[in-house]
């Protein structure tokens, strides 16, 4: 009976032996880091990685101009194998908003300057971070949380800039501008301008911007606000796809009217203008310019984009309006008759699209 029992054991430890022999593994071995491994951790990481650690933006930092996010690196717990990373962001439905696909880490930390992603002006975010390596991952960082920063961007045929934290990497090209901070960007003077450069031409759009500053003026120039034309080394006047909106001063008569000029694929659609108009610099004029199908309408408020109607003026262009590239201007310059630009004035929360203006912050 004893030696029965005795064989019995002798035989249970044989076959441990033979099974952990099957399944030894040191944890200095690169299968300890293992792509694609299927069998995940409570945490659902498949990845022998320590988990990184959110370091900026957190606790509902709202950062000045470019959002960067940025976290402790994450090694592998057994191998010095690099790891890429990816960060995800989320608004405050918790809905995904940003995947920045993978990022290299640099030493002991990781970055991503946030881009190509949509987020809500001004808005609470939270935003996580997690190492991956052929198909494996680590574990997510804890959630951090920031306020999306009021900034800008030019996303295809979209374009947002507010122009109150000062000259943003969005513009192609300037001359002769003062930044104001919190405030936008003040035309000093006749040659004065701001352009961007759009990604794809705005086909049936909206372009809009709030100003001040903008008085009844005594320049013996056609005085011109925004503008837009097609990028081709033509000068503004001769562009087969201009627009130059202008504030007219009281010089020879033109009695500070409304007034614009309109050219699609190189035919001409008219100048609307309204009657005579008095401006005040202290208030804030709303200036919103669209185009679709054919027709084209400007409207101007006084006391902002909520403020009261200064002037509607419609017209009808030849179809499409689609100058490739596509140029966004503030002021003019050039043309048979030199710059044009209205001087002093101050422009902030630019806006183009083929979606409504939303509520911006600084808008009123």
């Amino acid at each position: 009976m004893h030696q029965r029992i005795w064989i019995s054991a002798a035989v249970t430890a044989l076959a441990l032996a033979v099974a952990c022999g099957r399944n030894s593994s040191t944890p200095v071995t690169p299968s300890s880091v293992t792509p694609g491994e299927s069998s995940a951790a409570p945490d659902g990481s498949t990845l022998k990685a320590t988990q990184p650690v959110a370091q900026s933006p957190v606790n509902g930092a709202q950062p000045d101009g470019a959002l960067v996010l940025t976290a402790t690196a994450s090694t592998g717990k057994f191998t010095s194998i690099p790891l890429s990373h990816r960060f995800e962001i989320y608004d405050a439905s918790k809905a995904k908003v940003c995947d920045s696909g993978l990022v290299a880490a640099s030493g002991d930390t990781v970055s991503y300057t946030v881009a190509g992603c949509t987020l809500a002006f001004d808005a609470p975010h939270t935003w996580r971070v997690r190492a991956e390596y052929q198909g494996s991952v680590g574990p997510w960082s804890n959630d951090a949380s920031f306020r999306s920063p009021v900034g800008g961007y030019i996303k295809g045929n979209e374009l947002f800039d507010p122009l109150t934290n000062g000259p943003s990497n969005l513009i192609s090209a300037g001359r002769n501008v003062t930044w104001i901070p919190g405030k936008g960007v003040q035309l000093n003077g006749q040659d004065s301008y701001v352009e961007w450069r759009l990604q794809q031409s705005c086909t049936d759009c909206e372009y809009s911007a709030l100003i001040t500053n903008l008085g009844n003026g005594s320049e013996e120039w056609k005085t011109k606000v925004m503008s837009m034309l097609q990028g081709d080394g033509v000068n503004v006047t001769d562009n087969n796809y201009r627009l130059t909106l202008d504030k007219r001063t009281q010089w020879v008569g033109q009695q500070s009217v409304i007034r614009y000029t309109l050219r699609s694929r190189g035919v001409d659609a008219g100048e609307p203008k309204s009657g005579p108009q008095s401006w005040n610099r202290a208030n804030t004029y709303f200036w919103k310019y669209t185009w679709s199908g054919g027709n084209a309408n400007l409207v101007v408020k006084d006391g902002g984009v909520n403020g009261s109607i200064k002037a509607i003026l419609p017209t009808t262009y030849k179809a499409p309006y689609s100058p490739n590239p596509h140029l966004i201007r503030l002021g003019s310059v050039g043309g048979r008759g030199g710059d044009d630009t209205n001087p002093g004035t101050i422009v902030w929360n630019v806006w183009v699209s083929t979606n409504q203006r939303p509520n911006l912050p600084g808008d009123k």
